[in-house]
């Protein structure tokens, strides 16, 4: 048994780096992507949102407020239009992405100490563009505000300090946890790359299946995998595991460092963890690869379904707010645990007690899909002995 076993590795192993096919999904994939997937987002925050001042007002503190916005480094004014209707043409046409409308009378209100207002209009279909116009559009407002209110205070007599203090006697400090820059390659990124992991793993199993069907259907010579079922499906995933254990390796030693993103627990701690997430998405690979007749039925199959695997893996959205039923479906997916153990550990420091849960329910996969993958591996075994 121990002899086919290992026969059984060095099959696998042979067949993955003797296909080309194969070897650019399960390890030109993994590399490519671990660098080129980050590019867009290396800048991690988005600045400069391109935005048009309509200012109606036209007086020096409705142009003061109109250079503190473009001052911001969320913002950029790329024009002062005249009136709304050039603002919007210059939305619908992508020149801009907000608008920022100060009414006539703003500086007269203001020295009257009446209450005051300007208009924002945002383009809310890209919700990141929405979220970091809007921000610098409030901090630029409340800056000016706070401003005012100073120098009201300090023209009834107050010193400087005092006029500070009573404009604001409770102050929020806060701190960004976790994603220090709030940067958005920081939040994304370490999920993509195990979920990268999954992937590949399903295409390039699939693929060497599916290969191996069509020799055999063609008779054409290829080398079977020794012994039972059992020692074929451990001598498939060893080989897989060893592999995929190297491309953990590059992602924390070597990706990590270069995108520097936060690893705030050892590398150990992460094989340790993400063991039963590579054996279970090995099993699952070889169960599902039954199902596949060829080599591009894998490849159609598993990429279709990478979209579905991103948004049940609740990392782009909260798995607590989805339905039931997708709920159920995320739970037999190794990405879903394996993500969300492996960023709580990685980008949070868990300890490994706090994550044991999506540890043990990753072994439970497991076990579960080698039970299915023993099941089919027996079953096809049977067909092949009577069509024999």
């Amino acid at each position: 048994m121990i002899r086919n076993l290992f026969c059984n590795i060095f099959t696998e192993l042979n067949a993955i780096f003797r296909d080309p096919g194969v070897l650019i999904i399960m390890v030109g994939a993994v590399v490519l992507y671990s660098f080129v997937y980050p590019l867009p987002y290396s800048s991690e925050v988005l600045k400069q949102v391109p935005l048009s001042i309509v200012d109606h007002d036209n007086s020096l503190l409705s142009r003061q407020l109109a250079r503190m916005t473009d001052a911001s480094e969320l913002i950029q004014v790329v024009s002062r239009d005249p009136d709304m209707e050039q603002a919007r043409r210059k939305i619908e046409s992508g020149k801009s992405s907000g608008i920022l409308v100060i009414s006539e009378g703003f500086e007269k209100d203001v020295l009257q100490g009446r209450k005051t207002y300007v208009s924002a209009y945002v383009d809310a279909t890209y919700f990141l563009v929405y979220r970091q116009a809007m921000t610098g559009l409030v901090m630029t407002v409340r800056t000016m505000s706070a401003g005012i209110e100073v120098s009201r205070f300090k023209a009834r007599g107050w010193s400087h300090e005092k006029a500070l203090i009573d404009r604001s006697s409770l102050n929020l400090v806060s701190r960004s946890l976790f994603n220090p820059h709030m940067g958005y390659a920081t939040y994304i990124v370490p999920a993509v790359l195990l979920l990268l992991l999954q992937q590949t793993m399903l295409i390039g199993i699939g693929m060497l299946s599916g290969t191996r069907r069509e020799q055999l259907q063609e008779k054409k010579a290829v080398i079977p995998l020794q012994g039972g079922p059992l020692v074929r499906i451990l001598g498939r995933t060893i080989a897989c595991m060893s592999l995929y254990l190297i491309h953990i390796y590059f992602f924390y030693k070597v990706v990590y460092q270069i995108w520097d993103f936060p690893l705030r627990t050892g590398v150990l701690d992460m094989f340790v963890f993400l063991l039963p997430f590579l054996l279970s998405v090995v099993l699952m690979g070889q169960f599902l690869a039954g199902f596949f007749k060829s080599r591009e039925s894998s490849i159609i199959m598993i990429v279709w379904s990478s979209m579905v695997a991103v948004l049940i893996s609740g990392f782009s959205w909260p798995v607590e707010t989805m339905p039931h039923w997708i709920r159920a479906i995320s739970m037999l997916l190794p990405s879903t645990w394996g993500i969300s153990g492996g960023l709580r550990m990685a980008q949070m420091g868990a300890s490994f007690e706090q994550v044991m849960d999506e540890w043990l329910c990753m072994w439970g996969l497991s076990f579960f899909y080698l039970l299915l993958t023993w099941i089919w591996t027996r079953f096809m075994a049977r067909v092949s002995e009577n069509n024999s």
